[in-house]
């Protein structure tokens, strides 16, 4: 089974895309702060990192996938056979770009040429920790496994990215009469284009106002609708994720009650915490998340790099 990896990613500190993202900017520039902050843009070198972890513990993945607007990052090397970058113009209407929402990006992901069949989709602020197999994402009938857990939306409903999900699983629902009602665990999600596609056509005239999106709103679409689509159709397999993942191995458990962890699937992490290493050691997990937002100084980021470096020291193929 080929499975690929897909990044979207911007140079956040590219003058001429600067410059084009402000030109499109509505007039009046009340765009909501969660919506277009700048943490949404900054470029600190995550991608050079999550592929040395990519390398390092899923070397398995047949090619990768970057995403961009034209944009390559200086240090990749083009040359290497399993690495392709994807301008938004081609698998994006011209009419459209360009385009700075990533939901309205994602919704066009299956479009990439030659994308395998079995994909995974990541952001470059997510990084493999421990070794993974295909099995990770993938059941043994070759159906994604979706990580979900217990998270309150409705409590939340005035942030959009809740409110966007509580949207998503409604539209399941009232099409196919049940839908998971847990929320999406911030991780490498798995896909089958074969789904994407299907469900974008399904739900199409639900999806319309996102094609024309050119920045992020409450009425957008969200990727996890190919999920529940995916779980209400019986084509994919359902794991809750908890604080811990609840394995059953004495030495696990008797590991967790010293405290050192027994390792869990995926953490997201705020970057600004200053206590990272001390994090990692704790959960042990098999993939982790930075979660860059408008606390960030770059003070942290400095920082952020470092424990990457360290993390990460050796150049992957991918690089120059």
């Amino acid at each position: 089974m080929d499975i690929d990896l897909v990044y979207l990613w911007v140079d956040g500190n590219d003058p001429v895309w600067l410059t084009k993202k402000n030109e499109f900017l509505p007039a009046d520039r009340q765009v909501d702060p969660q919506v277009a902050g700048e943490c949404r843009y900054v470029e600190n070198d995550e991608l050079r990192y999550s592929l040395r972890s990519v390398e390092k513990y899923a070397p398995w993945i047949r090619r990768i996938y970057l995403v961009t607007d034209d944009q390559t990052p200086a240090w990749l090397d083009t040359s290497n056979p399993r690495v392709r970058v994807v301008s938004h113009r081609e698998i994006m209407p011209a009419e459209i770009l360009p385009v700075f929402n990533s939901c309205t990006i994602e919704l066009f992901l299956p479009r990439i040429p030659d994308l395998a069949e079995h994909f995974l989709y990541a952001n470059d602020d997510m990084f493999f920790s421990r070794p993974v197999d295909p099995g990770f994402f993938f059941d043994g009938q070759g159906r994604p496994i979706v990580r979900l857990k217990v998270q309150s939306l409705k409590k939340h409903d005035d942030d959009i990215y809740c409110h966007t999900i509580l949207r998503m699983q409604d539209l399941v629902r009232a099409r196919y009469g049940r839908c998971s009602s847990l929320a999406p665990h911030h991780n490498v999600d798995a896909y089958r284009r074969s789904d994407f596609l299907e469900c974008c056509e399904i739900f199409q005239a639900e999806l319309e106002h996102t094609k024309h999106a050119r920045f992020r709103s409450r009425d957008d679409w969200q990727r996890a609708l190919v999920l529940y689509y995916a779980l209400a159709r019986g084509r994919a397999s359902l794991r809750k994720v908890t604080r811990f993942n609840k394995l059953h191995s004495p030495l696990r458990l008797l590991r967790a009650a010293f405290g050192s962890g027994c390792g869990s699937d995926s953490r997201c992490i705020p970057a600004y915490l200053p206590n990272l290493e001390s994090i990692m050691k704790k959960y042990s997990p098999s993939l982790f998340c930075l979660n860059d937002d408008a606390r960030m100084t770059d003070e942290d980021r400095t920082r952020v790099r470092a424990f990457l470096k360290t993390r990460f020291p050796e150049k992957s193929s991918f690089e120059k």
